[in-house]
């Protein structure tokens, strides 16, 4: 019974740490391409946290879609690209921080996107789009 004890104890510590920490992170999950080819190069690890700019928000990927484009890109047949990068369009989510410049959303909103073709991301944790 002792440690049912002590972790009741602890729950009101774990939940006022675990909001600073989701607000300290400085990287993320995603997928990542480090050269063209097949499913192989995807590799899921650490990637930097994106941080939005005054007219950007930056969202908390729900879901991200995978498009016959998105395989054309992985497979170099859009041009070269530098590498790594984070593949991805489509996105959908909630809103986890507005730029300064944003009026239209806020902290909390649901939100889908289209990230543009240059700086892509949606394979990840999180992802930046104005």
């Amino acid at each position: 019974m002792r440690p049912f004890r002590a972790l009741l104890l602890r729950w009101p510590a774990i939940f006022i740490a675990l909001p600073m920490t989701l607000a300290a992170q400085t990287s993320m999950k995603a997928i990542v391409i480090h050269q063209n080819g097949g499913p192989e190069v995807l590799k899921y690890e650490d990637a930097p946290r994106p941080q939005p700019k005054d007219d950007e928000i930056l969202i908390r990927v729900m879901a991200a879609a995978v498009n016959p484009v998105d395989v054309a890109i992985r497979e170099g047949r859009f041009g070269g690209r530098g590498f790594p990068f984070i593949p991805g369009m489509d996105v959908a989510g909630v809103v986890e921080q507005a730029g300064d410049k944003v009026t239209r959303f806020k902290k909390g909103d649901a939100a889908y996107a289209y990230l543009s073709f240059e700086e892509q991301g949606g394979y990840a944790e999180f992802a930046v789009t104005k």
